[in-house]
């Protein structure tokens, strides 16, 4: 009976601890929801600005960013070299416990001591270098501002600093961006041209090729000049024996833009015009009217001399030849 009253009773207490516990599952419950829901904040996070993750590299961060690329490079040297030191088995644990603790950044300069990661005081926290884009600072993740960075964590900090300098933190930019894109040309009809097609329909022709017959045919010899006169054939010849540098340096002269549109001289609009220039001598340089394509060429005496004086017109690009 008092067995029996016994595992009444634990039955009753364990019924009664089975309510006392009860609320202490909820929590758990709740966490298990949360990360639910953080888990599905980053898919969505991730199929937002899936479309350029990837497009981006360290060399675009250098142009953009050289300092805080720089530094993020030397960090990733420092990880390696911290990766290094524990998989070497030569090595006794306090061999690895010793050098680890010496790693460090080296002088600019040789001289000095080295610098710990440690001593940088960093946290998870991304400060930019200016206020203007509206933010004082941005936690890489929740509670970074208290989290300090170290020698331990190196790799993390690296993994975040990566995704918010070339994805998540400019990922509204980006959206704007392909949204604008998209209202001149939507981006999913994209995928049936080569990247080269779209360079070549966006900015035209990056390395302009023309024959004398694309010269002749559209090019427009005017007021003073005609396509037979000796000095508009000096010019052909000389357009024609152009090197490829010297083709675009003209071509920003004469247009305003070093590259040509789609089909070359044919599509350029308005048709390159070439008239003499009134009481030019052979020391006098060509003169452009940039927007109107009207290129003012004296009647040179010589084909280098012509050749001489355009190159260094197309080099100085001064207003004052005018």
């Amino acid at each position: 009976m008092n067995s029996l009253m016994t595992r009444e009773e634990l039955g009753g207490g364990g019924g009664c601890m089975a309510e006392s516990v009860a609320p202490a599952r909820r929590p758990s419950q709740q966490q298990q929801l949360q990360q639910q829901q953080q888990q599905q904040q980053q898919q969505q996070q991730q199929q937002q600005h899936a479309w350029f993750s990837g497009i981006l590299t360290h060399e675009d961060f250098m142009e953009v960013n050289p300092h805080q690329a720089r530094f993020l490079q030397q960090l990733r040297e420092l990880s390696a070299q911290k990766q290094h030191i524990l998989g070497d088995n030569s090595l006794s644990p306090d061999d690895k416990a010793r050098q680890l603790h010496n790693l460090a950044f080296p002088t600019h300069d040789g001289t000095g001591m080295p610098t710990r990661v440690e001593d940088l005081g960093l946290t998870f926290q991304f400060c930019p270098s200016s206020k203007v884009y509206g933010f004082d600072a941005v936690d890489l993740k929740p509670g970074g501002e208290q989290d300090e960075v170290t020698l331990d964590n190196i790799e993390e900090y690296t993994e975040l600093l990566a995704d918010f300098c070339l994805h998540t933190g400019i990922r509204r930019q980006m959206e704007a961006f392909r949204a604008g894109f998209c209202k001149v040309f939507p981006m999913e009809k994209l995928g049936a041209f080569s990247c080269e097609e779209v360079r070549l329909m966006l900015c035209g022709e990056q390395n302009p090729v023309w024959s004398r017959e694309d010269v002749l045919n559209y090019t427009e010899p005017k007021l003073g000049y005609t396509r037979d006169s000796p000095g508009f054939q000096r010019f052909v010849n000389v357009l024609v024996d152009m090197t490829g540098s010297e083709r675009k340096a003209f071509l920003q002269f004469t247009t305003g833009c070093s590259s040509l549109p789609p089909g070359g001289l044919a599509n350029l609009h308005p048709r390159l015009t070439v008239v003499r220039k009134v009481d030019a001598s052979d020391g006098s340089f060509p003169s452009v009217n940039t927007c109107a394509h009207y290129l003012k060429l004296p009647d040179y005496s010589s084909e280098a001399l012509l050749r001489e004086r355009l190159l260094a017109a197309t080099r100085e690009k001064g207003f004052h030849l005018n």
